[in-house]
Protein backbone atom coordinates (compact mmCIF):
# COMPACT_ATOMS: atom_id res chain seq x y z
CA UNK A 1 0.00 0.00 0.00
CA UNK A 2 1.86 3.08 0.75
CA UNK A 3 5.11 3.40 2.91
CA UNK A 4 6.63 6.67 4.34
CA UNK A 5 9.13 8.55 6.15
CA UNK A 6 9.15 12.29 7.25
CA UNK A 7 11.77 12.89 4.54
CA UNK A 8 9.70 10.70 1.43
CA UNK A 9 6.78 11.17 -0.45
CA UNK A 10 4.02 8.29 0.67
CA UNK A 11 4.00 5.35 -2.36
CA UNK A 12 0.87 4.23 -3.26
CA UNK A 13 0.47 1.28 -5.07
CA UNK A 14 -1.89 1.13 -8.19
CA UNK A 15 -0.39 -2.31 -9.55
CA UNK A 16 -2.81 -4.94 -6.89
CA UNK A 17 -5.19 -6.41 -9.64
CA UNK A 18 -8.02 -6.50 -6.74
CA UNK A 19 -7.82 -2.75 -6.81
CA UNK A 20 -11.87 -2.29 -7.58
CA UNK A 21 -14.42 0.23 -6.07
CA UNK A 22 -16.35 -0.51 -3.30
CA UNK A 23 -13.57 -3.42 -2.50
CA UNK A 24 -11.50 -2.81 0.94
CA UNK A 25 -8.49 -2.79 -1.23
CA UNK A 26 -9.78 0.22 -2.70
CA UNK A 27 -11.17 2.00 0.25
CA UNK A 28 -7.98 1.62 1.55
CA UNK A 29 -6.01 2.82 -1.21
CA UNK A 30 -8.04 5.71 -1.11
CA UNK A 31 -6.43 6.49 2.69
CA UNK A 32 -3.69 6.39 1.60
CA UNK A 33 -4.12 9.23 -1.27
CA UNK A 34 -6.10 11.41 1.07
CA UNK A 35 -3.51 11.11 4.02
CA UNK A 36 -0.53 12.03 1.58
CA UNK A 37 -2.25 14.46 0.25
CA UNK A 38 -3.18 16.32 3.38
CA UNK A 39 0.14 15.45 4.80
CA UNK A 40 2.47 16.39 1.73
CA UNK A 41 0.84 17.70 -0.79
CA UNK A 42 1.53 13.93 -2.80
CA UNK A 43 2.57 10.54 -3.21
CA UNK A 44 4.60 8.59 -5.77
CA UNK A 45 2.60 5.89 -8.04
CA UNK A 46 3.20 2.58 -8.49
CA UNK A 47 1.64 1.61 -11.91
CA UNK A 48 2.67 -0.64 -14.27
CA UNK A 49 0.89 0.20 -17.14
CA UNK A 50 2.79 3.45 -18.28
CA UNK A 51 5.92 3.16 -20.18
CA UNK A 52 9.34 4.49 -18.95
CA UNK A 53 8.87 7.17 -22.22
CA UNK A 54 5.77 8.68 -20.92
CA UNK A 55 7.03 8.59 -17.21
CA UNK A 56 10.11 10.84 -18.13
CA UNK A 57 8.54 13.04 -20.83
CA UNK A 58 5.63 13.99 -18.49
CA UNK A 59 7.97 14.71 -15.71
CA UNK A 60 10.50 16.28 -17.38
CA UNK A 61 7.28 18.99 -19.06
CA UNK A 62 6.62 19.09 -15.61
CA UNK A 63 9.90 20.36 -14.56
CA UNK A 64 9.92 22.37 -17.78
CA UNK A 65 7.00 24.49 -16.28
CA UNK A 66 7.92 25.05 -13.04
CA UNK A 67 11.67 26.51 -13.99
CA UNK A 68 9.61 28.62 -15.59
CA UNK A 69 10.02 32.39 -13.86
CA UNK A 70 7.40 33.50 -11.57
CA UNK A 71 6.25 36.31 -13.27
CA UNK A 72 5.61 33.69 -16.34
CA UNK A 73 3.44 31.31 -14.33
CA UNK A 74 1.77 34.25 -12.40
CA UNK A 75 0.12 34.51 -15.76
CA UNK A 76 -3.73 34.51 -15.73
CA UNK A 77 -4.72 31.52 -17.47
CA UNK A 78 -8.77 31.49 -15.48
CA UNK A 79 -10.93 33.51 -13.36
CA UNK A 80 -10.87 30.66 -10.80
CA UNK A 81 -8.42 31.16 -8.52
CA UNK A 82 -7.29 27.71 -7.47
CA UNK A 83 -6.26 27.31 -10.92
CA UNK A 84 -4.15 29.94 -11.00
CA UNK A 85 -0.27 29.69 -9.60
CA UNK A 86 0.14 29.31 -6.05
CA UNK A 87 3.87 29.82 -4.68
CA UNK A 88 6.85 32.05 -3.30
CA UNK A 89 5.20 32.20 -0.29
CA UNK A 90 7.49 32.55 2.83
CA UNK A 91 6.11 30.29 5.14
CA UNK A 92 6.41 27.58 2.92
CA UNK A 93 9.15 28.03 -0.07
CA UNK A 94 9.14 24.95 -1.63
CA UNK A 95 5.44 24.87 -2.07
CA UNK A 96 4.25 25.43 -5.44
CA UNK A 97 1.21 24.07 -7.57
CA UNK A 98 -1.07 25.39 -10.81
CA UNK A 99 -4.10 24.09 -12.30
CA UNK A 100 -5.52 23.88 -15.62
CA UNK A 101 -9.16 24.61 -16.71
CA UNK A 102 -10.49 21.22 -17.97
CA UNK A 103 -7.61 18.96 -18.46
CA UNK A 104 -8.70 16.56 -20.47
CA UNK A 105 -10.13 18.99 -23.16
CA UNK A 106 -7.76 19.76 -25.87
CA UNK A 107 -8.34 23.47 -26.24
CA UNK A 108 -8.46 24.84 -23.16
CA UNK A 109 -4.91 22.46 -22.61
CA UNK A 110 -3.61 24.36 -25.74
CA UNK A 111 -4.84 27.73 -24.67
CA UNK A 112 -3.21 27.29 -21.32
CA UNK A 113 0.06 26.16 -23.57
CA UNK A 114 -0.09 29.11 -25.04
CA UNK A 115 -0.77 31.82 -22.40
CA UNK A 116 2.74 30.19 -20.43
CA UNK A 117 4.91 29.64 -23.76
CA UNK A 118 3.85 31.97 -26.18
CA UNK A 119 6.16 30.64 -28.49
CA UNK A 120 4.32 27.19 -28.81
CA UNK A 121 5.47 24.42 -26.82
CA UNK A 122 3.43 21.17 -28.38
CA UNK A 123 5.19 18.79 -25.90
CA UNK A 124 3.51 19.82 -23.03
CA UNK A 125 0.13 20.41 -24.41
Amino acid sequence: MGSQTQSQLPVVDFTNQNLKPGTHTWLSTCQVVRSALEDHGGFLALYDNISLETYHSVYSEMKNFFDLSTETKRRKTTEKPIFSYSGQRPGIPLYESAGIMNPLNYEDCQKYTHVMWPQGNDTFW
